[in-house]
C-alpha cells in the first residue's frame, strides 16, 4: 500500500507540475500580456500542439501496449526503435515546412522566425511526453517529478525575462522563446538518450506494431485537440483575439481540473493495463470505483469554489469569462468518463474506432461552434463542446459493450454522474451564493479525506 501511494503521489505531482504549468502561470500571463496578447499566445500554442501531434505519430501511445505485448528486456528496444521512426517522420516534415516556408508563414500568420520556434518547441514537446510516459508506465515516479520540476521553471523565468524587454503588443512573443528553447534543448536530449540506451533503429516487428496503433491515434488525439481548441479558433474567426484571451485564460483555469484527471488517469491506466493482463477483474473495479468517487469530488469540489477563485486568479478584465468554467468542468468530466471505454478500446487494440468516434465529435463541435457562438457568444462555444463530449461518450459506450466482458457498465459509474449533475445544477442557479457553495465544497473535501483514509490508497 505505501508504495503503491507512494508512485501515486509522485505521479499525480509531477504530472500536476509538468502540464499544469498554464494553470499556474495564467494568473502571471494573463497581468502580463493582456487579453489580445494572451489571446495571440493561445493561438500559437494550439498551432505548436496539431504540428506535435501531426509530426510524431504519436508513438508514445503505444508504450502501454507494448509493455503487455513483449517482455521486459525488449523494453528499452522497443522504445529506441519507436523514437527513431518518430525523429524520422518529423524531419521528412519539417523539411517539407521548411520547403514551402512562405505560404505556410502566410497560412498560420506567423512570422519564419516564429515557425522555426514552433517547430522546435514540437519535437520537444513530443519527446518530454515520450519520457513522461516511458516513466509512468516503468513506475519511475521520482524521474517524473524532477522533469516536471524542470519543464516548469525553467521556461517560466526565462519567458518573465524575454517578457519584460520587450514592447507591450508583441511580448507574447517572450513567452514562445522561453517554451521553444528549454522544451527543445531538453527534448532534444531526451531523444538522444532513448536511442543511446535503446541501441534499435529499425525493427520491421516493432514498427508494424507501433504504426497499427500509432496512426489512429494521430486521427484521434488530433480530433480530440480540435473538439477541444475548435471553440478558441471559431472565437477568433467570428469574434476577435480579445474574446479568445478571456476564454483561454477561463479554460486555462479549468483546465487544472483536467490536469489532475490526467494525473490520475496515468496512474489508474497503469494498473488497468496490469490488471487486465493477469485477469484481475475484481481488483480493476475496486481501482476504477476509487477513480471514479476520487475525480468526481474533485470535479464538483472545484466547481463550487470555482468563481471566487477565478476572480482572484485572473484581471478583472477577463472576469467576463466566469460563466463558462462550469461548462468547461462539466466537459471534462464526461471526457473523464470517456476513458474507462476509450482504454478498453486500446486494450483490445480498437484505435481505428477510438479515431473514428473522435472525429464524428469533432465534426459536430465545428457545426455547433458555428451555430452557437452566433447567438449566445463565448458561453456557445462552451456549450459546443460539452455536447460533442457527450456524443463521444455515448458512442464509445455503445461500441465498447459490443466487444464482449465489458467491465464498465451504466451502473457502475450513472450514480457519481448524478451526483456531479445535481452539483452542476447548484452552481447554475446560484452564481452568486457562495455562502451555500463553499461549505458544500468543505463538507465533499472532508468526505473524500475520510474515504481516502479508511481504505488507505487514493486509487
Amino acid at each position: 500500500m505505501k508504495q503503491r501511494n507512494r508512485i501515486a503521489f509522485f505521479n499525480i505531482l509531477s504530472t500536476v507540475v509538468l502540464k499544469g504549468s498554464a494553470f499556474f502561470t495564467g494568473m502571471l500571463f494573463a497581468r502580463l500580456l493582456g487579453g489580445s496578447g494572451y489571446g495571440s499566445l493561445k493561438l500559437y500554442n494550439i498551432s505548436v500542439s496539431i504540428v506535435t501531434i501531426l509530426f510524431s505519430l504519436q508513438t508514445q501511445t503505444t508504450l502501454a501496449n507494448a509493455r503487455v505485448e513483449y517482455p521486459e528486456e525488449a523494453q528499452k528496444g522497443y522504445q529506441s526503435s519507436a523514437m527513431t521512426l518518430s525523429v524520422l517522420f518529423f524531419g521528412m516534415c519539417t523539411g517539407i515546412v521548411l520547403l514551402f516556408l512562405r505560404p505556410v508563414s502566410s497560412l498560420l500568420n506567423l512570422t519564419p522566425v516564429l515557425i522555426f520556434l514552433l517547430l522546435f518547441q514540437a519535437f520537444g514537446n513530443f519527446c518530454v511526453e515520450f519520457l513522461n510516459k516511458k516513466n509512468v508506465y516503468e513506475f519511475r515516479a521520482g524521474w517524473n517529478m524532477i522533469l516536471s520540476l524542470v519543464m516548469t521553471l525553467v521556461p517560466l523565468a526565462l519567458a518573465v525575462v524575454l517578457i519584460l524587454q520587450m514592447p507591450y503588443e508583441t511580448r507574447y512573443v517572450g513567452r514562445v522563446i522561453a517554451n521553444s528553447l528549454s522544451y527543445g534543448v531538453v527534448g532534444t536530449a531526451v531523444c538522444i538518450g532513448i536511442l543511446l540506451r535503446g541501441k534499435t533503429f529499425y525493427c520491421r516487428e516493432y514498427w508494424k506494431f507501433c504504426l497499427v496503433l500509432a496512426l489512429p491515434a494521430v486521427f484521434h488525439n488530433l480530433s480530440d485537440l480540435i473538439l477541444n481548441q475548435m471553440d478558441s479558433l471559431m472565437l477568433n474567426a467570428l469574434m476577435n483575439t480579445a474574446a479568445v484571451g478571456y476564454y483561454g485564460n477561463a479554460w486555462g483555469f479549468a483546465n487544472f481540473l483536467f490536469i489532475l484527471f490526467q494525473a490520475l488517469n496515468n496512474i489508474w491506466c497503469a494498473y488497468f493495463f496490469e490488471d487486465m493482463k493477469t485477469g484481475g477483474r475484481e481488483s480493476l473495479l475496486e481501482k476504477s470505483r476509487n477513480f471514479l468517487e476520487v475525480f468526481t469530488i474533485l470535479a464538483c469540489g472545484f466547481m463550487l469554489l470555482a468563481p471566487e477563485v477565478y476572480h482572484v486568479y485572473a484581471p478583472k478584465e477577463f472576469w467576463v469569462a466566469t460563466m463558462v468554467i462550469p461548462l468547461f468542468t462539466a466537459a471534462y468530466y464526461v471526457n473523464f468518463l470517456c476513458t474507462f471505454p476509450v482504454n478498453f478500446e486500446y486494450y483490445h487494440k480498437r484505435p481505428k474506432a477510438v479515431a473514428v468516434i473522435t472525429v464524428s465529435s469533432s465534426l459536430m463541435n465545428l457545426v455547433l461552434n458555428f451555430v452557437f457562438i452566433k447567438t449566445i457568444g463565448m458561453a456557445g462555444a462552451a456549450v459546443a463542446t460539452l455536447a460533442s463530449h457527450g456524443l463521444q461518450l455515448v458512442l464509445h459506450h455503445v461500441y465498447s459493450r459490443r466487444l464482449g466482458d465489458y467491465p464498465f457498465p451504466v451502473k457502475l459509474w450513472g450514480g457519481y454522474a448524478l451526483g456531479f449533475c445535481a452539483v452542476l445544477a447548484v452552481v447554475l442557479l446560484l452564481p452568486d451564493a457562495w455562502f451555500i457553495r463553499w461549505p458544500l465544497g468543505a463538507v465533499l473535501g472532508i468526505f473524500m479525506l475520510l474515504r481516502i483514509s479508511r481504505r488507505k490508497v487514493l486509487i
